[in-house]
């Protein structure tokens, strides 16, 4: 009916008194933002204050024709009670002020005087239930608000109220901050909810949200480029370990877009906003090399058993159920989504585009990520450089080429290794060490096929001995480290127990591939070297359960040597006797 349509106002001159705290409210609400570390919520205690003042001239007010008005205001004053109570960790007051709010709002029969203040309620609600972890009741509250929110727009209304529009409403107009208002509240709803989701362990439906999140702010240009760029970044990053590589791709790409769009090479900015800046553009360019070196690691290494174990832990969570692939409203990719693939790679050019690509991001990052300033960052990604040749590797057939690109990692581990103090970085150490081991190994064997091809040829057999005696350094070195007061620990840690063993495991072959002439005095040394490596895993596998299960294939293969070298020992000994 008509009546229902039009609220009655409150004469201007009962409001009056009201308008005045109301004004000064919004200044100290304003202010908030701005209070010194020291005295963080002294404006909102301020604000609170005020409201407090609004509250007793409202108790006053008796005017039954325009009830609906005085509720509407009321609602609006408890809200904001509610919020600041919230904000400054007064969660059991925030929460009634909020829920006596919610009641109020009930007793407006038209929805465009309480669309905000019951948003901003149940926002509230929800974030006050999610601080408690009470994850349930938090979404209950936000996805009560998009039920709102989504009915309101149903509606086609174009009129919202807000608190100030109450306040004065012979100014009323439909303004666009009304609905900008609406819209921003509702942006803070999916972000709450993606905490919520990812609370409950539900992680597609918190991506999803985030993206909702992301998109929203770029449709109502309420964003801070680089907050958004570095929020799209770390979406990417979510889909990439999901395997996801279209949407992973995809939000790389829109961080770039957006990233260029706001931010040219040379336009002066202030130092600390040039820094943020900088490290934003270094943050998606490191993603950038990371997406590289996981599509090529994937293509060559997806197996079947793992595409099966994957399919069954995905099964049975109706809750985690998610768009695959958002993509944004306002962001045309086309331009640039073809500079890396999302596929996966079966050829030779594929990979090399694909490591070109991550190559020139991963040096571009460290322009940002330096050895002086960024040190772990910087040895960070250069181990992930290191790791983007190895995945190239398995995609080029030319042994040669596989040779020269494990040289090249090994450059840029030795490089890294000089710079390192092993009192501040000692793990990161091990970790570089270890890895140079490996390359070594990898070395040896390609310059052992050389030799099997031409074993009487004696340049390849000094190939092999020296690629055989660098591997076996840097295992050696990798150990040294692990010595407690100059002596290996009776018992390695949990974490450290697998690579002590693996590198004894591996000085253990190295120590056979050396290319000698057979039952000499030098074979002797290295089988003898061999078995007691190999022995010394059988010891302490025996003695530590945990070791055992942690080196399961490798323990077989050193019982089983164990078993058989004493023969081969004693064969040469007595070869070693006849001559």
């Amino acid at each position: 009916s008509l009546l229902q349509e039009k609220m009655k106002f409150l004469d201007n001159e009962v409001l009056k008194p009201l308008q005045t705290k109301f004004d000064d409210f919004q200044i100290n609400w304003k202010n908030a933002a701005n209070d010194p570390p020291n005295l963080p919520y002294d404006s909102k205690y301020k604000a609170f204050a005020n409201l407090e003042d609004m509250q007793e001239i409202m108790n006053d007010l008796v005017d039954p024709e325009c009830q609906q008005h005085i509720d509407a205001l009321q609602s609006y004053i408890l809200v904001s009670c509610g919020v600041i109570k919230a904000e400054v960790e007064e969660l059991t007051m925030g929460e009634k002020f909020l829920m006596r709010c919610l009641e109020i709002n009930d007793k407006i029969q038209e929805e465009k005087y309480t669309l905000s203040c019951r948003l901003s309620a149940h926002n509230q609600l929800g974030i006050i239930w999610c601080m408690r972890d009470e994850n349930n009741k938090s979404r209950q509250h936000l996805e009560k608000s998009l039920n709102i929110y989504f009915n309101f727009k149903n509606e086609n209304s174009r009129e919202i109220f807000l608190f100030e529009d109450l306040m004065y409403p012979e100014k009323y107009e439909v303004k666009a901050n009304q609905e900008k208002n609406v819209e921003m509240l509702i942006t803070h709803t999916y972000y709450y909810l993606a905490q919520v989701h990812g609370k409950q362990g539900n992680p597609k439906k918190s991506a999803e949200y985030c993206h909702e999140t992301l998109d929203r702010q770029l449709r109502n240009s309420e964003y801070d480029p680089v907050d958004w760029c570095s929020n799209a970044a770390i979406l990417s990053q979510f889909y990439l370990n999901e395997e996801n590589f279209k949407s992973a791709r995809y939000h790389l790409t829109s961080s770039l877009i957006i990233f260029d769009k706001h931010f040219d090479e040379n336009k002066e900015q202030d130092e600390e906003r040039k820094e943020k800046v900088d490290m934003c553009r270094a943050h998606i360019d490191r993603l950038c090399g990371k997406y590289g070196q996981t599509i090529l690691e994937y293509s060559h290494s997806e197996s079947i058993l793992a595409k099966v174990y994957k399919t069954i832990e995905n099964v049975g969570n109706s809750e985690d159920e998610a768009v695959e692939n958002p993509e944004f409203e306002d962001i045309d990719v086309s331009s640039r989504i073809e500079e890396v693939t999302d596929k996966k790679i079966a050829d030779w050019e594929t990979a090399r585009k694909t490591f070109i690509w991550a190559q020139k991001h991963f040096t571009s990052s460290q322009e940002f990520y330096t050895m002086n300033e960024k040190c772990s960052d910087y040895v960070e990604i250069t181990r992930d450089m290191s790791q983007l040749y190895k995945h190239l590797i398995y995609f080029e057939e030319d042994n040669d080429r596989k040779s020269k690109m494990h040289r090249r990692r090994a450059d840029l581990l030795e490089m890294v290794l000089k710079e390192l103090s092993e009192t501040h970085y000692l793990l990161v150490v091990r970790q570089v060490l270890f890895e140079l081991g490996e390359i070594f190994s990898d070395l040896m064997d390609l310059k052992t096929k050389k030799w099997n091809e031409e074993p009487n040829n004696p340049h390849h057999t000094k190939k092999v001995n020296m690629m055989v005696t660098q591997a076996v350094h840097y295992f050696t070195r990798f150990l040294e480290t692990m010595k407690v007061e100059g002596k290996h620990p009776d018992k390695y840690n949990e974490d450290s127990v697998r690579p002590a063993l693996l590198a004894r495991f591996h000085l253990g072959r190295l120590a056979s591939k050396y290319v000698v002439e057979e039952n000499t005095e030098q074979h002797m040394r290295n089988v003898l070297t061999t078995f007691t490596s190999y022995k010394q895993i059988v010891d302490y596998c025996t003695t530590h359960e945990d070791a055992a299960k942690a080196m399961e294939e490798e323990y077989e293969v050193c019982q089983e040597m164990v078993r058989l070298l004493p023969i081969k020992i004693s064969k040469i000994r007595d070869n070693l006797k006849r001559s």
